[in-house]
């Protein structure tokens, strides 16, 4: 498992390497944090120990996990860049959050880690040597300046089916299909499944419901002088008849 995501993050890396030169470990660069902005119902996070209630309020650091129950969300400014609504059923790490400068204006680098579940996002546009990448168990987005939908769906065997959805902007994705690296270049209003053919146009209906959340989310997070967005039942663009993508489950 831990090759195939090596060999996906290295096919992302060569794809996003046209728009950004993001440097590695130099001199002056900084944690970052996450501030938990709103919590619905069952929210638990976990660092370096055994789960806890998730409060508003919150900053956490890189390396905490946050897992929702069922109705139940979590709005998070993600390394001062990004605006994330973890969903219900949903299981996310954050493993990397750093900053040279400053947070908004400097460069960053985030990553997080959907092991199950959906979460939906904003993330203001980067600067050319910033990264901000989503990792699934069978591929990862690139995101620079998007707003995005994950979907990571379990099948129960060891397998799983993940979606990416770009909705507004562009993201660059890379998955190991049948042993094969490919990259998708999904734009606005267009998903893709890994091992369930080429990107596809995603129902206009559902495009505008994810965009209607994420600016919500966005707009609260921004000024606090809104009240969160409520909690909808997130659909998934899964195309019908869609198969798992034959990923293993993460260890």
């Amino acid at each position: 498992m831990k090759r195939i995501q090596n060999i996906i993050v290295c096919a992302l890396g060569l794809a996003l390497a046209g728009v950004t030169s993001l440097h590695s470990a130099e001199e002056g660069r900084l944690e970052g944090k996450a501030i938990v902005r709103a919590v619905h119902g069952d929210v638990t996070y976990q660092e370096n120990g055994s789960w806890m209630p998730l409060k508003n309020n919150s900053e956490l650091a890189a390396g905490v996990s946050i897992r929702t129950g069922a109705a139940s969300t979590a709005d998070i400014q993600v390394n001062g860049k990004s605006a994330v609504r973890v969903t219900e059923n949903t299981t996310m790490q954050i493993p990397t959050m750093t900053y040279t400068g400053t947070r908004r204006e400097g460069d960053t680098e985030t990553m997080l880690d959907l092991e199950s579940g959906s979460v939906l996002g904003n993330v203001k546009k980067l600067s050319a040597n910033s990264r901000y990448e989503i990792k699934t168990p069978h591929g990862v987005a690139g995101i620079r300046g998007t707003d995005f939908e994950v979907t990571v769906k379990p099948q129960g065997d060891g397998r799983f089916v993940v979606t990416f959805t770009s909705v507004t902007g562009q993201l660059i994705v890379s998955a190991v299909v049948e042993g094969n690296t490919v990259v998708k270049v999904l734009r606005t209003g267009e998903s893709w499944t890994p091992g369930d053919g080429d990107v596809r146009p995603t129902p206009v209906e559902l495009i505008q419901e994810y965009r209607d959340i994420i600016t919500a989310v966005a707009a609260f997070i921004d000024t606090q002088n809104f009240q969160p967005p409520p909690i909808p039942v997130i659909r998934s663009p899964f195309p019908t008849g869609s198969q798992p993508s034959g990923a293993p489950a993460s260890s």
